[in-house]
């Protein structure tokens, strides 16, 4: 039987709810990883993924807040121990996205368990049918694997859910705080380097429109060609009118959607003549 998911995100959903448990547990502590299949029928298995600690842990009241971006119960254990309180917030937008539940139980200094339970979709399938299938699919469509992407996105949160969509796609990413930094590693960068630049609009120091322009001015080969692809919350015709006027070659609304967020990507590849 093969299990037919996501393996990147995957890999990082795990990655960040180990690495919580570690981060919050003192030296000499157990930290425990399982994973099970708990149901299956004809279509989909479902697996459990647990990770539990005898850590810190956290009060009854603030587990009910433990998803919320930038939670942290005390003062003292943001000192204590060094994280921005975002683990569990990404955890549970990829579980989510995964089509998943996500679950913590946890008691003040005795520790944590996480529990998530993903659904895969199944069947038995002739590996060679399997292969001749993706290079078909590969030769038909454009190529992403490979890419270098640069995004300039102050959230974190929304950094690393396009990050994860992009690296699904076997494309590189670099990422940037914001616009100032966004253009200062563009232009250091060689020419060429960067495939795309997908770039927040409201970020401190410098806002997305004006390090396009900003970069559009560059003395150098591929400042005009790159494609820039604006990810805004706004949807007014103002705010797309302003992304093009900047030199920007798409506008993207968030939350940002995968399926439209390839499909930016694929057309400014194929308009730039990048593949």
């Amino acid at each position: 039987m093969y299990l037919m998911g996501n393996p990147v995100y995957i890999e990082k959903l795990l990655t960040v709810i180990t690495d919580n448990a570690v981060k919050f547990t003192k030296p000499g502590g157990n930290v425990s990883v399982w994973c099970r299949e708990i149901s299956e029928d004809d279509e989909r298995a479902f697996y459990e993924f647990g990770c539990s600690d005898n850590g810190i842990g956290m009060s009854e009241e603030f587990a009910g807040h433990a998803f919320e971006m930038f939670s942290q119960e005390n003062k003292t254990s943001r000192t204590q121990y060094e994280g921005t309180g975002l683990g569990l917030a990404i955890a549970k937008k990829i579980t989510e996205r995964l089509g998943g539940t996500i679950e913590i139980k946890s008691k003040k200094n005795c520790g944590t368990t996480v529990t998530m339970t993903i659904p895969f979709k199944t069947g038995v399938q002739n590996l060679m049918q399997y292969t001749e299938n993706v290079n078909t699919e590969s030769t038909e469509d454009i190529p992403l694997e490979g890419l270098h992407a640069l995004i300039a996105e102050d959230n974190e949160l929304n950094l690393e859910i396009a990050k994860l969509m992009l690296e699904e796609k076997g494309i590189c990413v670099e990422c940037a705080a914001d616009g100032k930094e966004a253009v200062a590693k563009f232009e250091e960068s060689e020419p060429g380097y960067y495939d795309v630049i997908f770039m927040d609009i409201m970020m401190p120091y410098m806002n997305g429109w004006d390090a396009t322009r900003k970069i559009r001015t560059l003395q150098r080969p591929d400042a005009d060609k790159i494609p820039i692809i604006a990810m805004s919350a706004n949807a007014f015709a103002e705010d797309i009118i302003n992304s093009h006027i900047s030199g920007m070659n798409w506008h993207l609304t968030k939350p940002i959607d995968a399926d439209k967020l390839m499909t930016a990507l694929k057309e400014c590849i194929r308009k730039n003549n990048i593949r």
